[in-house]
């Protein structure tokens, strides 16, 4: 019964995309990026994250150095000056915590009432903030994922592999959602609710999968997760046979350990009969 119910569930509409006059009283986003060593896409995002169909006005971009050894600090430096409102934070030396450190540091000195995060080698529609920010006007959504897809699309065994692997993950986000279960967070192309993020208590430092964590405090914690099929935000796909076996060892560890952290919270069925039946069966 369940089976069929998802396959046919029908995804909700989403809102119209904010027009110009809605801008005026748009909410102000903060766009944070945790950068290490990043000099061959930096210049590429920083370009499309600052060029957005967006008031200047209205949104922040943070890039997060996290003590780069190549040209990062410099192509920073540089952009800084044509782009107010890039902002960059040098993190210090021996600052730990990973990306969930990174984010975690800056959190304090953004202004968005949204925070996005992304990688550094996303690319970006440029109007992407006016269509995922009408979504939170539903009071109880906590986080919104954008799709992901490859933009080094080609004939590569793996890189074939992962665009129908996102196809597929895309899919299954819509349907659990559409059935009352559970959106989850992939990283790049995510955005939260800032008041969602506090009670949550920010990133978690302690797992190596901070999206996924985020995901089941978030819905520990009675918010919902949405999923947008478009705009979508494009990521390099691994190329190489070990190099993806190493991105998904990391990814399967961390998948497991959020289980391991919150199992009792689960047990007490916190996230809802719905939410938690769906968890049972993915």
């Amino acid at each position: 019964i369940h089976a069929v119910r998802f396959l046919f569930a029908r995804p909700g509409v989403m809102p119209a995309p904010l027009t110009d006059a809605d801008l005026a009283e748009a909410p102000f986003v903060s766009l944070m990026v945790a950068a290490k060593n990043e000099e061959a896409v930096v210049t590429r995002l920083v370009e499309g994250l600052c060029s957005l169909d967006y008031p200047a006005s209205r949104y922040e971009v943070w890039i997060i150095d996290d003590n780069s050894s190549d040209r990062t600090p410099v192509l920073l430096a540089q952009l800084a000056k044509r782009y107010p409102q890039l902002r960059v934070f040098q993190r210090p030396l021996g600052s730990g915590g990973g990306k969930s450190g990174a984010l975690n540091q800056v959190l304090p000195f953004t202004k968005g009432e949204v925070i996005a995060v992304f990688d550094a080698d996303a690319q970006v529609p440029t109007d992407l903030l006016r269509r995922v920010l009408p979504l939170f006007e539903r009071e109880k959504l906590g986080a919104v994922q954008v799709q992901k897809v490859i933009s080094n699309v080609s004939d590569n065994f793996w890189i074939r592999g992962q665009v129908l692997e996102m196809a597929l993950d895309s899919f299954l986000q819509q349907q659990r959602i559409a059935v009352g279960g559970i959106g989850e967070l992939r990283g790049n192309g995510q955005f939260v609710r800032r008041t969602a993020l506090k009670e949550c208590g920010g990133w978690n430092e302690e797992t190596i999968t901070d999206d996924l964590d985020l995901t089941f405090r978030l819905h520990l914690n009675d918010w919902d997760i949405d999923f947008m099929l478009y705009p979508s935000v494009q990521e390099e796909g691994v190329t190489r046979a070990i190099s993806l076996w190493h991105q998904r060892n990391r990814w399967a560890e961390g998948g497991y350990q959020r289980y391991l952290d919150y199992w009792q919270a689960i047990l007490r069925n916190r996230m809802g009969t719905r939410k938690t039946f769906d968890l049972v069966l993915f």
